[in-house]
């Protein structure tokens, strides 16, 4: 009999061998923020959604953050001790397997909460000419917000969401995540008076929540006609500057989120 000989196959032509594990992502960085460490990075095509893995030494070893799928950044870490550092890297996944992990981890500290709480700005167009935009300490990662108002903005309804509890589970009652959120609301009359009220809720109604985009992100949805005011708590009258720009300070404790709305007089 003759011995085997062992040979290697060569894919056929046809059929080329594929490799489908992704890239680490790129641009990975970590601003530290009041209550939560900021993390960014770019997107990898191909991924499906992110893992976040971090470690107390810069050599590892590495554990995923719990929590539902990251469809895209950014994402806050908020299960940090403040004055602690961490070290952060993060991988992408497909529906096959998850992707390398970035070669270079980045250093993240939770700030403690000062005297203040901390400050997003919500700006709100009420031309409908922009979308409404979120700015500042934890913004886009721990606080949402969306708007109504009227073709000839007359009447604006701005919802500011605290999410914090929506990526990490953190219980409530936690101050250093509570946000402090600066309405800034352009496109109204100039030299105009309107009549602010708010709304408050504990918890985030189930119906208020609708799929946005196709990376299947969670906004809040302002519903409801706005000549059916739920109970609300009257604010002083605000009056817009010259170029029609209105703003207030609302704290958006957490869980938790404010209603405002704005009725011209």
């Amino acid at each position: 009999m003759s011995p085997r000989i062992a040979t290697r196959r060569t894919p056929h032509p046809s059929h080329p061998a594929q490799d489908t594990t992704l890239p680490p992502p790129a641009g990975l960085r970590a601003e530290d923020g009041t209550g939560h460490v900021l993390l960014t990075w770019e997107l990898v095509p191909g991924a499906r959604d992110y893992v976040v893995h971090r470690s107390p030494f810069a050599d590892g070893p590495y554990s995923p953050l719990t929590g539902r799928p990251l469809p895209h950044p950014p994402y806050a870490d908020t299960r940090a001790e403040p004055g602690r550092g961490y070290w952060y890297k993060v991988a992408a996944r497909t529906d096959d397997s998850p992707g390398a992990l970035t070669p270079t981890p980045v250093p993240g500290c939770v700030k403690a909460r000062g005297i203040a709480l901390a400050t997003v700005t919500v700006t709100v167009d009420a031309t409908r000419t922009a979308p409404p935009q979120v700015t500042g300490d934890g913004a886009q990662a721990l606080v949402r917000a969306v708007a109504r108002h009227t073709d000839d903005g007359s009447h604006v309804h701005v919802v500011v969401w605290n999410t914090a509890t929506d990526r990490t589970g953190t219980p409530s009652g936690s101050p250093a995540l509570d946000r402090t959120a600066v309405v800034r609301v352009t496109g109204l009359a100039p030299n105009a008076s309107y009549a602010p009220s708010l709304h408050s809720s504990d918890s985030v109604p189930s119906d208020a929540e609708t799929p946005c985009g196709a990376l299947g992100d969670t906004l809040l949805t302002a519903r409801g006609p706005f000549s059916n005011p739920l109970p609300h708590e009257p604010l002083p009258t605000l009056t817009t500057t010259p170029d029609g720009t209105a703003s207030l300070s609302l704290d958006v404790p957490l869980p938790g989120l404010r209603s405002l709305h704005l009725s011209r007089v």
